[in-house]
């Protein structure tokens, strides 16, 4: 039978071999994430090897460390973000040059993934180190500064062997944000609304893990962050997963009431308190972000009092 060709270089069409990484490690890697020309007209007699003692020997004579027992950094298909889209197949790590350090994930500008620039801009997953070492060798910002995968759109999670009649269960979007004032990162919703205002300050301020919003904020003293996270408030109750047609319950319906449980400074004692007996003027809208907080290490750490 006719045997069908495989136009884009997957790996699933590739056989396992030793070959040169010509961009990124330099060296020969064993695996089986090459290009397709490296294997078709002749040119896997130059690029595909047996032993790794041949690989090296072609191509890089003089290279001690040769070969890389590592699989090539490059992803072998090329124009991925084109034919997977509107979102990327696989997680890379990548270059983000706003923030002087490498991402993770689906997220990657689509330029980086076509006409060849894959194999410049990307790397698959393990080999964050050589794109910190190869873009931001010198720095000095926390690379790789996200290291999460992305599974699917990043509020979907599954659950195996559940009755189909069954409500699963419910999956708590986890929301993660930096208190700088604290020293720490607060797991709840009740950020300020700027944190939101666009998506490069989401992409900043909003984690959805620990790890991820103290590794990027805190990372001089990451182990103090992430054994001091600070309980925040959720401002609605999730739905569960398979229940689309439900929808999320705001946990405030009284904003007055909520307010006078918040925690505010009391100027003249100099500590934090939730007795309801802060000045009417905190109650205001315009005071309240300012002064009543849902946490009382929060209120402590904005006004000094611990």
């Amino acid at each position: 039978p006719y045997e069908a060709e495989h136009h884009w270089g997957t790996e699933a069409g590739n056989g396992l071999a030793w070959f040169p990484d010509l961009l990124n490690k330099r060296n020969c890697v064993w695996g089986n994430n090459y290009e397709n020309w490296m294997s078709e007209d002749g040119f896997d007699d130059w690029y595909l090897f047996g032993s790794s003692e041949n690989c090296c020997e072609k191509w890089y004579p003089g290279k001690s460390d040769c070969p890389d027992t590592e699989r090539a950094v490059n992803p072998e298909a090329e124009d991925e973000p084109w034919h997977s889209a509107p979102y990327s197949a696989r997680n890379y790590f990548f270059p983000d040059f706003e923030k002087n350090s490498c991402g993770f994930g689906r997220d990657y500008p689509a330029w980086m993934g076509i006409n060849g620039y894959e194999k410049t801009y990307l790397f698959t997953s393990g080999d964050g180190d050589v794109c910190c070492q190869t873009f931001f060798a010198n720095s000095g910002s926390a690379c790789p500064y996200e290291n999460e995968l992305q599974n699917d759109y990043y509020w979907t999670s599954y659950f195996d062997d559940q009755d189909n009649a069954a409500a699963m269960p419910t999956v708590y979007n986890h929301t993660y944000y930096p208190d700088i004032n604290l020293g720490t990162c607060i797991n709840g919703t009740d950020y300020p609304d700027w944190m939101r205002s666009d998506v490069d300050f989401e992409r900043m301020y909003l984690f959805k893990s620990a790890e991820g919003c103290c590794n990027q904020w805190f990372n001089s003293g990451l182990s103090s962050c992430m054994t001091s996270i600070v309980q925040g408030l959720y401002d609605y109750v999730p739905c569960p997963e398979n229940r689309p047609d439900c929808d999320e319950t705001p946990s405030i319906t009284d904003i007055d009431a909520h307010r006078l449980q918040q925690w505010y400074p009391a100027l003249k004692g100099g500590n934090c308190r939730n007795d309801q007996d802060m000045p009417s003027w905190m109650l205001k809208d315009d005071y309240a972000p300012f002064y009543l907080y849902n946490t009382y290490e929060q209120c402590c750490a904005a006004f000094g009092y611990c």
